[in-house]
């Protein structure tokens, strides 16, 4: 009964925060994180099981984890091989040198510094990814380099709390053979999830399928997604890496949008829980017995870790406002922190009040994520504009092809994916000049040995439009997964180019009245279009006329 009575005030608390933060226009994670200081049992002490709501709060994140990898597939994964390498390490490692360089010059020892540099570099994956799911820019530039620096970070939690009684001095706990057993643990379980991607769960969701049962259907996705988190929990991997894994399996099958609406009101019902859990970690009585100091800690950690995410990206090759973008999405310490700082008590590292600092460093971060999230766009244009790359360099993408295209009463396009791709190889037939602006640089390396007019840049920057004769263009096409970009490049191309035709894709109705109002022409929104596509379908079939407009 005590469970059900905290789950009962969590989520009226949690009602109440979302209707305030949707009159405020604020993220609603924001208002969970509040919720649960105020529910605490620090402030109006409302909820008595803390630790049952903990538990129950994984959940949330697993479901999280699990449905961002239906989204995704393995291929998409490869690609962004760059962001996860490179732009993982540098991440990881340089935030690791700079808190730890700082911890160390005030006072704490080499292993301790070194142990709470790495801590500190982890970021909130579940707070990062439900974010850049509500803003549409998971699959934008910076999302997908935030992506991947993530799973960077969920995957170096593993070796960290290793090295942890290690750095301790407990040799004979963090001994070669653990290691080994580690490894072999880490490859058993690629093993499994192999013939599980290839034979298993293909096999057992046509299985379910068959039988046309829901309720299967759901059993059966949530039996996979829990059998796999733990499987790897096992193997001393994390929950929501095992989840993201099963996720990524089913989404190489026929059934993984089946899955993903099965289970989408599960996974938003236990977020909720995981956001309220977080906020009632918050240890109100060690925050007011020094709150200068850990204000003082929770600034310097916001200001940082953008610093070297941003750095990160400059290094994967994006250019200096999606470095910002994503720099400033990687800010705040993340959950998996106090996981890692739990065993860094156990095995006598670091003391209580370290933990408890980092705890409230951590939640305070927390809490500070959507105004970052927030104010990012305006510093990443405020930067762009102000910096010399603006004017120069590889981070402004202002590199030119060896052979200058005159252009004039051509077609800019701008992203070349299948949308753009389709509208060049439209155009090259009809005889219609076009060049093309490209932001990934493989891409760009790629499409110019083919002899593409495509340029590495982008468009965001005047100088980038100026390079493809913006102000003698007839049409400019807007077709890219970053919606910030979208209405920064309508509002240049509009004001460059007065009597060009501009035409926006966008993924979601909400975002056409903002592009409209910043010049745009037409503004073809991808769900809309979906809809007119099934009615025509189904009209068709009862041989009604179509849909016009």
């Amino acid at each position: 009964m005590t469970i059900l009575f905290d789950i009962t005030i969590i989520f009226a608390v949690s009602v109440v925060a979302v209707l305030i933060c949707y009159r405020l226009r604020i993220p609603s994670s924001a208002g969970f994180l509040l919720a649960g200081v105020l529910a605490g049992p620090d402030v109006l002490g409302l909820v008595r099981g803390v630790e049952d709501i903990e538990h129950l709060a994984e959940i949330g994140v697993v479901l999280l984890l699990f449905v961002i990898g239906l989204e995704f597939s393995l291929s998409s994964i490869y690609d962004m091989r760059r962001q996860f390498l490179t732009g993982g390490t540098v991440q990881m490692f340089g935030t690791a040198l700079v808190v730890g360089a700082g911890t160390y010059l005030m006072g704490s020892d080499v292993a301790q510094s070194a142990y709470l540099g790495f801590v500190v570099a982890l970021s909130s994956t579940a707070i990062v990814l439900k974010m850049l799911q509500e803003r549409a820019e998971l699959d934008s530039p910076h999302g997908r380099m935030v992506l991947g620096t993530l799973i960077y970070q969920d995957i170096a939690v593993v070796p960290l709390m290793l090295a942890a009684p290690l750095l301790a001095g407990d040799s004979a706990a963090s001994g070669s053979p653990s290691v080994l057993v580690l490894l072999a643990r880490v490859v058993g379980v690629a093993a499994v999830a192999f013939v599980a991607y290839r034979w298993a769960v293909p096999w057992l969701l046509f299985q379910i399928a068959r039988t046309r049962n829901r309720e299967a259907f759901l059993l059966g996705v949530l039996t996979i997604c829990a059998g796999i988190a733990l499987l790897t929990q096992q193997a001393g991997l994390s929950l929501a890496l095992g989840a993201f894994l099963a996720g990524l399996i089913i989404s190489e099958s026929e059934y993984s949008h089946q899955a993903v609406g099965v289970i989408l009101p599960f996974r938003d019902a236990f977020m909720s829980l995981f956001f309220v859990s977080i906020g009632m970690l918050l240890d109100v009585d060690f925050l007011l017995s020094q709150p200068a100091r850990l204000a003082a800690l929770t600034l310097g950690i916001l200001l940082i870790k953008p610093v070297v995410g941003a750095v990160a990206a400059l290094a994967v090759g994006l250019p200096v406002r999606n470095a910002v973008l994503a720099g400033m999405s990687l800010g705040q310490i993340g959950e998996f922190s106090l996981v890692a700082m739990t065993a860094a008590v156990t095995a006598g590292l670091l003391g209580d009040d370290m933990f408890q600092t980092v705890l409230d460093t951590a939640v305070l971060s927390m809490l500070l994520a959507p105004a970052m999230f927030a104010v990012a766009p305006r510093v990443a244009q405020t930067l762009q504009n102000t910096s010399p790359a603006s004017r120069f360099g590889r981070g402004s993408g202002s590199a030119r092809l060896t052979v200058e295209h005159p252009y004039e009463e051509h077609i800019i396009i701008v992203g070349f994916g299948v949308t753009g791709r389709n509208l060049a190889r439209a155009a090259r037939t009809a005889g219609i000049p076009y060049a093309v602006i490209e932001i990934n640089a493989e891409v760009v390396r790629d499409e110019l040995q083919k002899g593409e007019a495509i340029h590495y840049g982008d468009a965001t920057y005047e100088a980038i439009l100026h390079h493809v004769e913006v102000e003698k263009a007839r049409a400019i096409v807007v077709v890219i997964n970053d919606p910030a970009a979208a209405r920064r490049i309508v509002e240049l191309a509009r004001r460059l180019a007065p009597r060009a035709l501009i035409v926006v894709r966008s993924r979601y109705l909400k975002e056409m009245e903002a592009l409209y109002s910043l010049g745009a022409d037409e503004v073809i929104a991808d769900e809309l279009e979906i809809s007119k596509e099934v009615l025509s379908s189904v009209l068709a079939r009862f041989q009604e006329p179509g849909p016009v407009g």
